[in-house]
Formats: C-alpha cells, structure tokens, sequence
C-alpha cells in the first residue's frame, strides 16, 4: 500500500498531481523485502526473454547504452562507479514482486505497464531525460539524489549519447531518497537521477499510447474494415486537364477518408483495447499444442479447477449500453450484453471459477475457448485438462 503524505490521498492526487505535479512521498512505502538481490537481478538480464540494459557515462563524456543478454563476465569486467543495471517487466518473470503493482489499483489497470527495478553503482545515471508517460520511482536500496526541472520549453537533446538524454540540464528541484521514499513524475517533467552509493530503484510506468500509434492502430483497423472507393459521378469538362489533380478530385478524396474515420469513431473501444493490451512479442504466452475444446474445460472447472492470467498477458474490457468487449494481447473479444461480470472477473478477478462462467451463454464459453487456447489463460495447478 501507498502510504500518503500528511493532507493527501489518492483522490487529492488525482485532483492536483496526476498528469500535473511531480510529488515526493517519503516513506511511501515499507516492506521491501520481495525486492531481487543485485545478483538475482543480474542473473535476469543474462536470460534471453528478458529486456535489459547497462548504461554507463556521465555529463562529460555522454552515455552509452548495450543490450542484454549479458553474460556473467560482462559483470565481473564493470568498473566500481558509474553505470546501472535495467531489467523491465520484472513483474512478469519474478511473481514475488508483482503483489507491488497492487498498490496502484487507484489507477486504471489498463494504464499500467510494467515494474522495470535499476541496479546503479555510485554515480550510476541514465542521464537527464523527459518521458511521455507517468512514472512512480520507488526507491528500494540504498540513497539516490533526483533533480527535476518543472518548467516547459524546448529541450534539445545531446547528439553524442546513444540515449535520447537532454543537452542542457538546470534543475530547479533536489529531492534525496531513501528505502521506501516514492517520487511520482508526470509525463514531460525533465528529471535526471544518481546514485549515492551503490541503490536499486522500482520504476512503475503507465502506458500513454501516442497519437502516432493510435493512426497506426486505426490504419490496420480500416484495412479490414473500411469499404469504399474514389468514385466521381460529378465529373465536370472543366475538371479535366490531363494529369493535374482538381480541388473537387481532392475534396472527394477527403470525403472518402471522412467516411471511413466515421466509422473507426464508432469502433474507438474495440480501437484502444486493442492497442492498451498489445504485448511485448517475447513475454506472449505460448498457445496450447492441442486447441481446447468447451466440454473439456468447462469439466475441468466443475472439477475444481481455476484458471489465473499469465503473468506477461494483458487484459482490459469495455461496458456500453448494449455493447461489451473484452480484450487480451491485442485481440478483441465481443461478448453479448450482460456480460461485464466475467469480464471483470477475467480481467481484474484473481482466477476464474466455474461459478464465474455461465456455461449456457455461448459468447462466454466461445471467448474462454479462446483465451485458454491462446494460453492468456491458464490452469491455476498446471495440470493439463485432459486428466482432470
């Protein structure tokens, strides 16, 4: 849980911080023990499906940025000072550590992104940068001083680094931290963070899809949906001058592209769920060999058996009148109306039972077929479906 300064809850956050003002909690939280020892976190970013970096440098020199997989040798080679370790999704792959997402359920779940933990050595920095999405920093070993500069404007960036770091920094704001200290950081705030002494830092981030990826979503979408072609009826002699385009070819050019928005406006839900579940290809969960079929499952459940959300599986769901979608790694699932109960429950509920699915509702037992064979859903005890 989230322990507020005095004369703030999560209701006032939302009100004067969320998307406004950073916010520093000291001993915001407590119980950190669940937290990956340095090695652990170490021994994460050598395995293949985990993201991870090392960066290292400083204001002078620049920073410079690798990839993982690492190997143990590229550890032991490091020097004493001056570089930090990433690992992202680390509530994917180590479940100790996910039950710190839950501190955040005052926030859309659909926002919420990943737990990513930093290992930094003293004076260890990923330079001074702007991010396009909220972030909570969590401060779980060690000391870290944080600068922030509140104020807008340009901020040109450094064309000697590898990272997209800031090429000139004047920081308005000191924040030190200690183990349990929470800084809250609105999307566009400059900020540039070191190490004390040797520290690991939680960074929760929330999703904030771009506009860029919203027109690119729509684009896909449109491409089975859209219908229409360039038509001109109205053709005009005057219009006719070999190739020159015409003002009215261009108008009706927009009309067609009008028409078709028109018709993504009224898919925006289907649009965005999409988009807000869309998932790493390499935390995908692997599909079932042989696809499930609803008898076996729904016995399966009527045994006792309880299906859970893979851990790197994203979910969210839509209610309207008359309409309801759930949605899982970027599919989208219509269900009929009535239906937002096992939605919720899929999405946000801590399994899924056989008291929580109407067997006599086809859309539900086909979207749980579905879900299971896709593996975004899976047996609580692993035992496979055919022996329960």
């Amino acid at each position: 849980m989230i322990c507020w300064p005095p004369h703030v809850d999560s209701a006032l956050f939302l009100e004067r911080h969320w998307q406004k003002a950073p916010l520093l909690m000291p001993g915001g939280t407590t119980g950190l023990g669940f937290l990956p020892s340095p090695e652990e976190l170490a021994g994460l970013a050598c395995e293949d499906d985990v993201e991870s970096r090392l960066v290292s440098g400083d204001s002078v020199h620049g920073w410079r940025v690798r990839e993982g997989p690492f190997e143990e040798s590229d550890f032991l080679a490091l020097p004493e000072s001056g570089w930090t370790l990433l690992v992202q999704d680390v509530d994917k792959h180590l479940p100790d550590v996910a039950p710190l997402l839950e501190a955040f359920a005052f926030l859309p779940r659909w926002r919420l992104d990943d737990l990513m933990i930093s290992y930094a050595a003293p004076g260890g920095s990923v330079g001074p940068h702007i991010d396009a999405y909220d972030v909570f920093l969590l401060q779980g070993v060690g000391t870290r001083t944080w600068e922030l500069n509140c104020a807008p404007g340009a901020a040109p960036r450094r064309q000697d680094s590898e990272l997209d770091v800031l090429a000139c920094f004047e920081p308005d704001t000191r924040w030190s931290v200690e183990p349990g200290d929470i800084i809250y950081l609105p999307p566009g705030i400059a900020h540039f963070g070191h190490s004390d002494q040797p520290s690991m830092t939680c960074s929760i981030g929330f999703r904030a899809p771009s506009a860029s990826e919203m027109f690119a979503t729509t684009a896909r979408w449109l491409e089975s949906t859209a219908n229409g072609h360039y038509r001109d009826p109205d053709l005009a002699p005057a219009e006719v001058d070999g190739s020159r385009l015409s003002s009215a070819a261009i108008e009706r050019a927009r009309h067609l592209l009008e028409t078709a928005a028109a018709t993504a406006d009224s898919g925006m839900a289907e649009l965005l769920g999409r988009l807000s579940t869309e998932v790493k290809p390499w935390l995908l969960p692997d599909p079932e060999e042989i696809p499930p079929d609803a008898r076996s499952i729904l016995d399966a459940l009527s045994a006792g058996g309880k299906l859970e959300r893979h851990r790197g599986s994203r979910f969210a769901w839509f209610e309207d009148t008359g309409t309801c979608w759930l949605f899982a790694n970027g599919k989208s699932w219509p269900m009929p109306p009535g239906t937002a109960g096992f939605c919720r429950q899929v999405a946000d509920g801590s399994h899924v039972g056989r008291e929580h699915v109407n067997a006599d509702e086809t859309g539900i037992v086909r979207t749980l077929v579905g879900l299971v064979g896709d593996g975004c859903l899976r047996w609580s005890d692993e035992t496979s479906i055919g022996s329960k």
